[in-house]
């Protein structure tokens, strides 16, 4: 049984500056944050990229809330031609014909 104050995953940072500036911006309306995989950035290049991503979670009765107001971050710092991958929904910048997460064509 899930309980409202469950923590759901709502976003996969780039980087550990990236999740922390986001933290802030959700926090900035009163959404706690809970950041997963922070510390596993020192272990680029031992484990695989996808697995070092810092996950941002919020309780799950915020989630919707969070999801609008990352939905606007992310249209406003998408770069034009960067592209959404079908199989994955991980995000791949211009020159990349091949998702870089899960090797699926563009």
């Amino acid at each position: 049984m899930t309980s409202l104050l469950d923590w759901i995953e709502v976003y996969s940072a780039q980087d550990c500056i990236e999740a922390n500036m986001l933290k802030g911006l959700l926090e900035l309306d009163s959404i706690k944050v809970q950041l997963k995989g922070e510390a596993l950035g020192g272990a680029l290049g031992e484990i695989p990229f996808d697995q070092i991503q810092v996950k941002i979670c919020v309780p799950q009765i915020k989630q919707r809330q969070a999801e609008k107001i990352l939905l606007e971050y992310q249209s406003k710092h998408l770069v034009v031609c960067d592209w959404k991958c079908q199989n994955c929904n991980e995000y791949n910048g211009c020159g990349f014909e091949i998702c870089w997460s899960c090797l699926k064509p563009k």
